[in-house]
């Protein structure tokens, strides 16, 4: 199976035309929301007139699709391809006088015969529309519009609808209107910008996430950025090996630079094919980052005596690791820069770890 989205979920315990191969466990998600996540400002005056609102459905939906998302990848990891007999409840829970809902997620993982027998299952089209999604299209293509045209107002609300809607048109609009809080990094500002963002992003399917995410990066012409959205895969765990090589082999240096970085990142779950990628990705490291500078000698003045020096990319000659214009090596790492050897070293270490638990 490709990824945990290939899944199969049902609410039944068994499933028509189709055989069960095996058992494996029961798998569950747990997701915790504090009571303020539907506030009644955002769910507006139709909730007070006791009307439906659509952002406070949006939210719930949202939740639920998530505790989906997780109870698959829960599958996925320990090897089933189905899940039977879902099951969603939504609780309570308060304390020193703070409330909380807590939404749990309980199925079994199995591997059915032949998954693609229940590609037939979700074949039907939709022959009636309701309102709500009316009004919630008409919502989205508003927002789309304005961020399109720089003229969206990124408050609270707005947030809540960008992440309930999973709105992943508006990815690079809403990156380009927060360029300044990612470059010039006041702590209150970024914080809050980086929180909802995260949350944002983290709403999208899986294969979404992924391709917004690298494809920005190779397309990004500033590195501050560049590495900004690396850290967003680092904190959502969304390392790949096919991108990360497809950096690595850029022609530019700085998304090679880049690359590197997000060999340093994790993804969910490993496997035995992770560890032959790993030594792909080592192999080609240690043969493809070579000496961007030049090694020369240097005869000392007053005497026959002569020193090691290099020539930095820049053309200045330097005689200490960092060049003293630049502040970068002879490999065009700066000090704060993950430099090949010590992405070698945490490729050896990750390999020895995933070989305690998979061989």
């Amino acid at each position: 199976m490709a990824s945990p989205k290939d899944i199969l979920v049902v609410t039944t315990s068994s499933i028509a035309g189709i055989k069960i191969k095996k058992y494996l466990k029961p798998v569950s998600a747990h997701i915790v929301a504090g009571t303020n996540l539907f506030n009644d400002f955002f769910g507006g005056l139709t909730d007070v007139f006791g009307g439906r609102s659509s952002s406070y459905q949006n939210q719930l939906s949202s939740l639920y699709n998530e505790a989906i998302e997780r109870v698959k990848a829960n599958a996925h990891e320990i090897g089933g391809n189905c899940i039977i007999g879902l099951s969603i409840d939504m609780d309570e829970i308060s304390g020193k006088g703070k409330s909380m809902f807590m939404l749990t997620a309980v199925g079994t993982a199995v591997i059915i015969e032949k998954e693609e027998k229940t590609n037939s299952l979700n074949t039907s089209k939709l022959q009636n529309v309701s309102f709500e999604k009316i009004n919630s299209l008409r919502e989205r293509k508003n927002i789309i519009f304005n961020a399109d045209n720089n003229t969206l107002t990124y408050d609270d609300e707005t947030w809540s609808i960008l992440i309930a809607n999973q709105i992943s048109e508006i990815f690079c609009s809403v990156l380009r209107h927060h360029a300044n809080v990612i470059l010039n990094f006041q702590e209150i500002e970024y914080q809050k910008f980086h929180s909802a963002f995260i949350s944002y992003v983290d709403n999208f399917d899986h294969d979404v996430k992924m391709k917004i995410l690298y494809e920005k990066i190779e397309s990004e012409k500033n590195e501050q950025i560049a590495l900004y959205l690396t850290k967003v895969i680092r904190e959502l765990n969304l390392y790949d090996y096919e991108y990360c090589n497809h950096l690595l082999k850029s022609s530019d240096f700085t998304k090679q630079k880049v690359g590197l970085r997000i060999v340093t990142c994790d993804k969910s779950y490993y496997s035995d094919s992770d560890i032959a990628e790993f030594e792909i990705l080592k192999s080609y490291i240690s043969l493809n980052f070579n000496l961007r500078g030049e090694r020369s000698i240097k005869k000392q003045l007053l005497s026959s005596k002569e020193k090691e020096v290099w020539i930095c990319e820049c053309s200045k000659t330097n005689e200490t690791e960092y060049c003293g214009s630049c502040l970068k090596d002879i490999y065009g790492f700066s000090k704060n820069e993950l430099n090949p050897n010590q992405i070698i070293s945490y490729i050896n270490e990750k390999i020895e770890l995933i070989n305690e638990y998979v061989n």
